[in-house]
């Protein structure tokens, strides 16, 4: 790798741990507000829910924008825009003019922008280290890391800082993060030439070639299953420690720090264990293990016993999210990479929602604890179409496995 790539990698991943670690922050600040201000989990689901819904469906939209305008230009963007939505939440609370309704369209917009930022996060990578399967895997490994090794600090210090001055007042740090993340993407990721064949293929050449894909769509069909239920286990845990473990800001940030911990331990066997298996066998197998500590979840254990299990979650997540990300990146032409890209982000994360709109009736019907456990049975019975089709199809550990896989759609096919 070139020095300069490696300067591009440093300051990638670099403003995603600034980033991460405020955003960690708000893992547990937003929900906490929420719960402390209303009382209400069915609340905390709608702003969760409806908050979601342009994350969900946008980043097929935002293809375009980052094939027109490059990754670079878009993460910064859209990071420079989150510090002032964000930050309008606890100003406005502090001003006795935000209302809930409010405060839902306040959570969207911050989404809007996120639904651009993700993919253009994992697009920028792939323009920096180029195509080989191990290669991309590993950088992804160090992006998802980034990402989840941030609840080491973050949820630590938000708990101490909710206890200390209030849950609003965390949402500030967070907006400052995006803005230090924006300045160290836009001064040192120098800017990259967008690919012009893109625009071509028309707004939905992505989707086109996912379904043109028997792989990415099995890969689709079970996500969409899946994400309802790990949005259910995402809305659920911060209800689970306030309420079953007294209210306490500090063991939520203990419970989400071991997640960041067990990712720190994960992330570096990523690499290895893809360049053994390959990265759909990984990400297929990891799929299926990312059920069991959320069924574990469901027996009555001490806040170290939870903690222990959430690190077992942590160190499960990089066999997931980056050998799957890898198989996207690496299985679709350059030219269209941007709007796969962005179209399996939407895809793949379309029905989270639903998860979280329903976690709040479903955690006053049967408790916070039972409904962990039917996240985790959920998430299982999800990745069972993926974990089989892998199984059946070896020769899949192939790049380019099926010719499908490889089409590019006809510029005469665009929309």
């Amino acid at each position: 790798m070139s020095r300069v790539s490696s300067a591009q990698i440093r300051a990638i991943v670099g403003a995603e741990v600034v980033s991460s670690i405020g955003s960690s922050m708000t893992v547990l600040a937003l929900p906490w507000f929420v719960l402390v201000t209303t009382g209400s989990a069915t609340k905390l689901g709608l702003v969760l829910g409806i908050g979601s819904i342009p994350f969900v469906t946008l980043p097929v939209p935002a293809g375009s924008l980052i094939a027109r305008i490059g990754a670079r230009q878009t993460m910064v963007i859209a990071d420079a825009a989150r510090l002032p939505l964000l930050a309008a939440i606890p100003a406005l609370y502090s001003l006795n003019a935000l209302s809930f309704p409010l405060l839902v369209v306040l959570v969207a917009l911050t989404n809007v922008f996120t639904a651009a930022h993700m993919p253009a996060q994992r697009l920028i990578l792939a323009e920096v280290v180029g195509d080989e399967e191990s290669v991309v895997a590993g950088v992804n490994a160090y992006l998802e890391g980034a990402q989840a090794t941030a609840p080491l600090v973050g949820p630590v210090l938000a708990g101490f800082l909710i206890a200390v001055l209030g849950a609003q007042n965390v949402l500030y740090v967070d907006a400052a993060t995006f803005g230090v993340a924006a300045i160290v993407v836009g001064l040192f990721v120098p800017r990259m030439k967008p690919i012009a064949e893109v625009e071509q293929s028309g707004l939905l050449a992505g989707v086109r070639f996912i379904l043109r894909s028997r792989l990415l769509v099995v890969l689709c069909v079970s996500t969409l299953t899946m994400e309802v239920f790990f949005a259910l286990f995402v809305m659920t845990l911060p209800v689970f420690a306030y309420s079953d473990y007294d209210q306490n800001a500090r063991t939520a940030g203990v419970f989400y720090a071991a997640m960041g911990a067990g990712a720190l331990l994960g992330m570096p066997v990523v690499p290895g264990v893809v360049r053994r298996f390959g990265a759909l066998q990984v990400g297929a197998a990891g799929f299926v293990l990312a059920s069991i500590p959320k069924l574990l979840l469901g027996i009555p254990l001490p806040a170290l016993g939870v903690a222990a299990v959430l690190i077992l979650q942590g160190f499960i997540a990089p066999l997931t999210g980056a050998p799957i990300f890898t198989v996207i990146t690496t299985r679709t032409p350059g030219a269209l990479r941007a709007k796969v890209l962005s179209a399996a982000v939407g895809l793949m994360f379309l029905t989270g929602p639903i998860g979280l709109v329903a976690a709040g009736p479903m955690i006053n019907a049967v408790g916070a604890r039972m409904v962990l456990v039917i996240a985790g049975a959920g998430y299982l019975v999800g990745s069972a179409p993926f974990a089989i089709y892998v199984a059946r199809n070896r020769s899949l550990g192939d790049p380019v496995a099926l010719e499908s896989d490889a089409e590019v759609p006809d510029a005469s096919s665009s929309v």
